[in-house]
């Protein structure tokens, strides 16, 4: 596979022609509304808020998804990514360990964060304020994920976890009782509370876990950091635009799906 490579300021100076013809292998998974298909089987295609973005983008670089933007499981796709299979991947949480081995952008796609929910019933029972609240309980994450650094030593500790492949998997065993507390970004636990029917059995902490950055990533054994740059430069102009905030608010405006203390970076 060829290595992308632009210089930024040729990208500045010259963003029409800059990266013609160049086309890039791209890889994410299911975790809506930043990132899913739709479509039925054989028209099917990948949408959601940051797919939205991330293709803006491209268009105003003159880059073009090779094929089609494939789905994997996470842990999948970042093997793939890790190994040069793909040229980018999203959307990622920041990691130190996986910052080493993979390229980030300076900007990022957006501003989230983890937040922990419970069954309605529960609200009274259960709370988030520390650590010390989530001891003896059981706990539901998903494999592969990064939270932060403290609550994976905490679990590590605590040995109260039990990971899945997918976040609507937790949910289920949640609203089943094989839980007490899961762990989801809160955009994407609203989306999937709602399309599941469960908004009046399942409630966000308000307390978040942690405020995290969301980003695209870029493999190191196929894209040049030079590369990386000029899309950081054009996602962070994109990210001044009008477009931009059409998007945004196309995915994350309404308040009975998707409330949050998010804001748009202009996040």
């Amino acid at each position: 596979m060829k290595r992308l490579f632009f210089p930024l300021i040729i990208f500045l100076l010259f963003p029409d022609w800059a990266n013609a013809g160049t086309e890039i292998t791209v890889g994410t998974d299911e975790w809506p509304p930043y990132e899913y298909v739709e479509g039925a089987a054989g028209n099917d295609f990948v949408t959601g808020f940051s797919t939205e973005v991330i293709l803006a983008v491209f268009n105003k670089m003159n880059i073009q998804v090779k094929d089609r933007i494939s789905v994997f499981p996470w842990v999948r796709g970042e093997i793939m990514l890790m190994n040069g299979a793909l040229d980018m991947l999203y959307s990622a949480g920041s990691n130190p360990y996986r910052s080493q081995l993979v390229h980030y952008p300076k900007e990022s796609l957006m501003e989230t964060s983890w937040s922990f929910f419970i069954r309605k019933e529960d609200e009274r029972r259960l709370k988030y304020e520390s650590f010390a609240d989530l001891k003896g309980k059981k706990i539901g994450v998903v494999r592969g994920y990064f939270y932060s650094p403290e609550f994976l030593e905490f679990i590590r500790t605590e040995k109260t976890i039990e990971d899945v492949a997918y976040d609507d998997q937790n949910l289920k065993k949640l609203v089943h009782g094989r839980l007490d507390y899961i762990v989801m970004d809160k955009m994407n636990g609203l989306y999937l509370i709602k399309k599941l029917g469960l908004s009046d059995r399942v409630v966000a902490i308000e307390k978040p876990l942690k405020t995290v950055s969301i980003y695209a990533i870029f493999s190191k054994e196929t894209v040049e950091k030079s590369f990386v740059d000029s899309f950081s430069a054009a996602l962070g102009e994109f990210k001044t635009s009008f477009e931009y905030n059409l998007i945004y608010k196309k995915y994350f405006s309404d308040p009975g799906s998707t409330e949050s203390n998010h804001r748009v970076k202009a996040p």
